[in-house]
């Protein structure tokens, strides 16, 4: 299966990003940056759940639903208003809404200054990127090739990618150090070893020396 991240980037085709950026009036530089920031900053906000089952439980369900074959016509996204009654920027801007909660906006404002886009801009793709991301995934959900540990998988085998796509001016907003906790573990565990070390030699210094006045006493 090929990586989340490849799989993304070849539906953000250049016709595509050409298209947005005319219909917004941006550069298409500005335009391509702000949409693949986007779709890494939604995969980086769900792998920080990888490791949550519950919380992978609901994010599968929400996917079980979500419709699959947006990311074959993502064009279609960029029209204003509503596609249909069960709108797919509407439901996605929910579910990310659910899983941004109050860093949606200084998300915005932080991808506008990295890609150079303004805000309203920035804000609109996101009604391209959210539903591309959410539908490559809910056409793997659907199709019977994931399950909730496969899923959470998915994103663990991605994670180096993921992270390195991400602009590190973006990673204090997601706050993402949660997502280091696995490696945080292990300078602390050395930490912990050194630290009973240095006591161990402490102790058997003042036990030589002790030995040592000991013998001059004598």
């Amino acid at each position: 299966m090929a990586y989340l991240t490849d799989t993304i980037k070849e539906y953000l085709h250049p016709e595509l990003v050409a298209e947005a950026a005319d219909m917004l009036g941006e550069g298409e530089a500005q335009t391509r940056t702000a949409l693949h920031a986007w779709c890494t900053a939604i995969m980086a906000g769900l792998l920080d759940y990888a490791d949550h089952p519950k919380a992978m439980s609901r994010i599968f369900r929400h996917l079980g639903l979500f419709p699959p074959d947006i990311a074959q016509q993502p064009k279609a996204l960029l029209r204003r208003g509503n596609l249909a009654e069960n709108d797919p920027k509407e439901i996605s801007g929910r579910l990310l809404g659910q899983l941004f909660g109050p860093k949606m906006q200084p998300l915005i404002n932080n991808i506008a200054g990295v890609s150079g886009a303004s805000a309203p801009n920035v804000s609109f793709l996101l009604g391209v990127a959210g539903p591309v991301v959410l539908s490559i995934l809910g056409q793997r959900v659907q199709a019977g090739q994931l399950n909730v540990s496969g899923l959470s998988n998915l994103f663990l085998t991605d994670r180096d990618r993921i992270l390195a796509a991400l602009p590190e001016e973006m990673k204090p907003v997601l706050e993402l150090h949660a997502i280091d906790r696995l490696d945080e573990a292990l300078p602390q565990a050395s930490t912990g070893f050194q630290w009973a070390l240095s006591l161990f030699l402490l102790i058997s210094a003042g036990v030589l020396i002790l030995l040592l006045l000991r013998q001059f006493a004598g």
